[in-house]
This record gives C-alpha cells, sequence and structure tokens, in this order.
C-alpha cells in the first residue's frame, strides 16, 4: 500500500503543479484600490477591462507564457499590466497612463477570480 499512497501524493503534486501553469481565463476583480477594477479573459486571447474612471476596454489582448501574464490595451497603449498567479490570485505589476496630468503611474495590485453565475 505504501506504493500506491505515494502514487497518489505524486499524482495530487503534479495535477497541482498544472495548474499554475493554466492561463488564467475568466473574470477576474481586483481586491485592492487598483486603477485597473476587473478584467475578463477569454480563450482567444481576447480580454475587456473596467477601470475605477468609469471607462472600458472593450479590445484588449492577453498572453500568458505558463508563468506570467500580460494585459494590453490599443485605447491605453502607454499601459504596462504584467501578472503572476499565486494562490488562485493574480498579483500584478501595473503601470497606468493618467491622462490627464499626462504621468504614468505604478501599482501593486491583487485580483481574485470571480465565478460567473447565471440568473
Amino acid at each position: 500500500m505504501p506504493t500506491l499512497k505515494i502514487s497518489i501524493i505524486g499524482l495530487i503534486a503534479a495535477a497541482a503543479s498544472a495548474g499554475a501553469d493554466t492561463a488564467p481565463i475568466g473574470f477576474w476583480r481586483a481586491t485592492n484600490d487598483c486603477f485597473l477594477a476587473v478584467f475578463l479573459l477569454t480563450e482567444n486571447g481576447h480580454a475587456q477591462a473596467a477601470y475605477q474612471s468609469g471607462e472600458q476596454e472593450a479590445n484588449a489582448a492577453w498572453t500568458w507564457d505558463g508563468t506570467t501574464l500580460k494585459i494590453t490595451s490599443p485605447m491605453f497603449p502607454r499601459d504596462e499590466f504584467t501578472g503572476h498567479v499565486a494562490n488562485d490570485r493574480v498579483e500584478a505589476d501595473y503601470v497606468w497612463h493618467d491622462l490627464e496630468m499626462d504621468r504614468l503611474n505604478r501599482q501593486a495590485c491583487v485580483f481574485e477570480h470571480v465565478e460567473a453565475k447565471r440568473l
């Protein structure tokens, strides 16, 4: 029986590490005071985002290399979003361009995954 127990533990560990490599598709909400309030990642590399200012980006794109999530916005080309998945959260370094002040702001942002609910 010890061999079976070790095999099961190995399978669980392999599944957990594989999950970390999986692209963070879905809806994510900021848990701190991040200017980027929410974003949605779809399987085709398309992203949508909403900001604290009320602005919305419908044509963003995202990439995932197995460890790093990057989101780019044609509406805000100077913005930079680089995130990593840790403990079911996305922890991101986010640089956003304040259009009114014409300056770049840097924030450490944390996002939680939100499950979609059907009404």
